[in-house]
């Protein structure tokens, strides 16, 4: 098995593949599809000041004058913002506008995709706790998924709340938005809402990552839409203030036997 790690967009990435070629080989892999990542974090990151989207907001480029990329998320955060009934907002049109919600997950999925163009087959990628795998993925243990306790992954008690196997399922993806390691980073159309964690299983890391995000953000609301309209292709996992724990349809049949 071999492991690469590295940073980017402000958080720990983690690969892991299992694949007979040289480690050399592997890592330049690993080393590329971090490029891909870092080119949309030069191109996205509100907290460089020269970046692409930074300019754009600022108003010191027009967004005429956009890259391909740039444009093509603008259009897909609108999208996710009618999908989801406004609940995953990037406030686009404002000087605030932050598409960073569907980004690290779209960069992330740009990385897997290199990762299979070029022959790699069987890896996982943990973008700061988000999980890609892959569709020929054999190792029982990387089919194997922990969800957070609700207390930072640096934390001395740090660990998970449970196991999700995904191994012979079409689930490929999990992600998780809530409170834990950035405070209150995301913001709620519901101020009120209790739900302070969220975890999402799905086929594609960009579609658990927004719904992740918009549970967060609307709280009850998000999810009588979420159960209404994408629970048949999603399921996600809640945790609130007050410690209640619930689920959509089919959630329990992906817990690993331990």
């Amino acid at each position: 098995m071999f492991a690469f790690q590295a940073e980017c967009m402000g958080t720990g990435f983690t690969f892991q593949i299992e694949d007979e070629s040289a480690e050399a080989q592997l890592r330049g892999h690993c080393q590329a599809a971090m490029e891909v990542l870092e080119d949309a974090n030069q191109r996205f990151s509100l907290y460089k000041p020269d970046s692409e989207i930074s300019l754009l907001n600022r108003g010191e480029t027009s967004w005429n004058k956009a890259s391909f990329q740039q444009k093509n998320i603008l259009e897909e955060v609108k999208a996710w913002k009618e999908k989801t009934s406004g609940f995953f907002d990037a406030r686009e049109g404002t000087e605030d506008y932050d598409p960073s919600g569907l980004v690290k997950a779209w960069a992330t999925q740009n990385a897997a995709d290199y990762l299979l163009a070029n022959g790699v087959r069987g890896f996982t990628i943990n973008a700061g706790g988000d999980i890609v795998l892959s569709d020929d993925l054999q190792s029982a243990r990387l089919n194997r998924v922990g969800l957070s306790n609700l207390r930072p992954v640096a934390d001395a008690d740090a660990g998970a709340n449970l196991i999700l196997d995904l191994a012979n399922t079409p689930f490929r993806a999990v992600a998780t938005s809530g409170v834990a390691e950035r405070g209150e980073h995301i913001w709620r159309e519901d101020r009120d809402n209790e739900f302070v964690q969220v975890s999402v299983v799905g086929k594609s890391i960009i579609d658990a990552d927004i719904w992740a995000t918009a549970l967060v953000s609307g709280g009850r609301k998000a999810w009588e839409v979420f159960t209404e309209t994408a629970s048949d292709v999603l399921s996600a996992l809640v945790t609130t203030r007050d410690g209640e724990i619930f689920s959509s349809r089919g959630f329990t049949s992906l817990l690993a036997k331990l």
